[in-house]
């Protein structure tokens, strides 16, 4: 089957959303860092940081795949919930920065336009073409031809 437009623009969406993130990433480590160094159980644990950034990679990839090159509807609603998270994440930042709890900055501007992307990337993958792409839609009886009386 050739990849339906809803999974191309799903695609863009997507690694945009991730190499915003990761831009951010960048932007936020030291910070990150730091803040994990006030922590005295991972004061020491320098490797975690790093490590969870490449796991977080890998699961993208993953996700990624078992979308777009092999459709598997547990990873589509694995994107699904990942997306609620990112509304989860959209509202808050929104919140806080209205209540004057976070000012609004770089990094707050690219991890909404990134939560945003992810979003829009999961809605796609409810369009009529998607839902072919997955074999969703469709009974196994729906090729039977019955016969009329």
């Amino acid at each position: 089957m050739v990849k339906p437009a809803s999974i191309g623009r799903f695609e863009k969406f997507y690694w945009a959303s991730v190499a915003l993130g990761l831009i951010n990433t960048a932007l936020n480590w030291n910070a990150s860092q730091q803040a994990l160094s006030a922590n005295p159980l991972l004061a020491s644990a320098t490797w975690f940081l790093p490590a969870m950034q490449v796991i977080g990679l890998a699961i993208a990839v993953l996700l990624w795949f078992f979308i777009v090159r092999r459709p598997s509807v547990v990873a589509k609603w694995v994107q699904v919930v990942f997306a609620a998270f990112g509304v989860f994440g959209v509202l808050s930042a929104l919140f806080l920065v209205a209540s004057g709890r976070a000012p609004i900055g770089v990094q707050v501007i690219i991890g909404l336009i990134a939560n945003i992307l992810y979003i829009a990337a999961a809605v796609m993958l409810f369009k009529q073409d998607a839902k072919a792409w997955f074999g969703e839609g469709r009974d196994e009886d729906d090729d039977i031809a019955i016969p009329r009386l």
